[in-house]
């Protein structure tokens, strides 16, 4: 299974390398803390940006769709435990839909299976989001969310632009990442190897700058 999401995913992507010195390096240059863990699963690494209060997590997977190891950026956004929002290229979201389908119709099922990962389980049952503008946004990605009126506020001018800035310059159709909101935490998530300061400074911004918008939606929320 996941065969399909597995191709989109470079050769040198299960690479090895230390990315624990890659993530300590940057992490110091930006004023981050650093933090190796221990656990069942040999461990990882955990980046604090506490000024901006998110976090980044180096470790064992936890979706099928990544290989190898997976990098999560992770904030509290302040949203209503139940706002759900997906947002991912359309060439994961078809490979992703084309899985659940498979999983939903092999096993003769009448539901989409609750084992599935939260992002999966979305895809057939959330409503999109349109997106007009910017052009590249609209014609490149997807927008899922059970509350569309929380998801169009936060996708606010500033979100935009570093969505579009992201569209064009690093984030390509065959880079499987996926931003989540779900129980009031934004999570993006991505494979793991290799890694470099100039991914981590771009998720970086893209993490912090959708951080700072979904917690203006929640305020605005609750204003509304």
């Amino acid at each position: 299974m996941f065969a399909s999401i597995k191709r989109m995913i470079s050769p040198g992507s299960s690479n090895k390398g230390d990315e624990g010195q890659v993530l300590s390096t940057w992490a110091k240059a930006e004023g981050y803390a650093y933090k190796t863990v221990r656990d069942k699963d040999g461990g990882g690494h955990v980046v604090q940006a506490e000024d901006e209060d998110w976090r980044v997590e180096w470790g064992a997977s936890q979706r099928s769709y990544i290989r190898g190891k997976e990098l999560r950026f992770r904030s509290e956004t302040k949203l209503p435990p139940d706002v759900q929002i997906l947002v991912t290229s359309r060439v994961l979201a078809h490979a992703l839909e084309t899985e659940v389908f498979s999983s939903f119709t092999n096993a003769m099922q009448t539901q989409v299976d609750n084992t599935l990962p939260d992002e999966m389980r979305w895809l057939p049952m959330h409503p999109r989001v349109t997106l007009s503008e910017p052009v590249v946004l609209s014609k490149r990605f997807v927008v899922l969310s059970n509350a569309e009126t929380v998801a169009r506020r936060w996708l606010d001018d500033s979100l935009l632009a570093v969505l579009e800035d992201a569209a064009t310059s690093w984030w390509t159709d065959a880079l499987v990442m996926v931003i989540t909101v779900n129980r009031g935490r934004l999570t993006i998530r991505m494979p793991g190897q290799p890694l470099e300061e100039a991914q981590l400074h771009a998720v970086g911004r893209l993490c912090s700058q959708a951080t700072r918008s979904l917690r203006a939606a929640a305020l605005s929320s609750s204003a509304g």
